[in-house]
């Protein structure tokens, strides 16, 4: 842990960072001198919801860690760094593969320094868990689909390419219209004005 990024959050202007500065300086200043970090990088947010990622302090904090120029993120709580669990175990999964350890000081399970020895075996908890959610996402999709199709819901996107076009297609090519010309009266690409015409007497 030689440069590490600090990041701190509060939901509204109500509440005050300090009680968490004051915990993580506290913690850094318990750390022995050989695991005192070279340097220390700073990021906040002030009144933005933990549940969006879209926050202008932590989008700085992950890009510099993504960049390599930290390589261990500090937070006070894991819920300051994301309040969605499943978003936080994605974003802390990313960052392991950036080389990037995450450490939120006052819940010592997710002390996932570089110097954990167990910081493996919890990463690889949490891949399991990000692989069953997947997994469920993708189960509950498949269901829906199947069931939208016993309804006669017809899935995918509208087909542009109808018997109805094909008739007006031939009929404007009778008239001289040019393959262009059809394409821009139909709203369709030339490519789909081919199709149409394909294996009539006006190609």
């Amino acid at each position: 842990m030689k440069k590490i990024g600090i990041y701190y959050r509060v939901s509204t202007d109500k509440q005050d960072l300090q009680s968490q500065k004051s915990t993580v300086e506290a913690w850094l200043e318990d750390l022995g001198e050989s695991k005192k970090p070279q340097s220390i990088q700073v990021f906040q947010d002030e009144g933005v919801s933990g549940k969006t990622t879209n926050r202008k302090g932590l989008q700085e904090l992950l890009k510099i860690a993504y960049e390599g120029k930290i390589d261990t993120i500090v937070v006070y709580r894991l819920d300051r760094f994301s309040r969605d669990a499943s978003t936080a175990i994605r974003l802390i999964l990313s960052l392991d593969s950036a080389g990037v350890a995450f450490i939120a000081v006052t819940q010592p399970v997710l002390n996932l320094g570089h110097e954990n020895p167990f910081r493996r075996t919890m990463l690889a908890a949490f891949a399991e868990i990000a692989e069953i959610e997947r997994e469920t996402i993708v189960a509950r999709v498949v269901a829906g689909l199947e069931a939208a199709k016993k309804r006669g819901v017809v899935l995918g996107a509208p087909k542009k390419l109808t018997e109805e076009k094909r008739e007006q297609a031939i009929e404007l090519r009778k008239k001289g219209c040019s393959f262009r010309e059809i394409s821009k009266t139909l709203n369709l690409s030339l490519g789909s004005v081919s199709s149409l015409l394909k294996g009539t007497n006006v190609m």
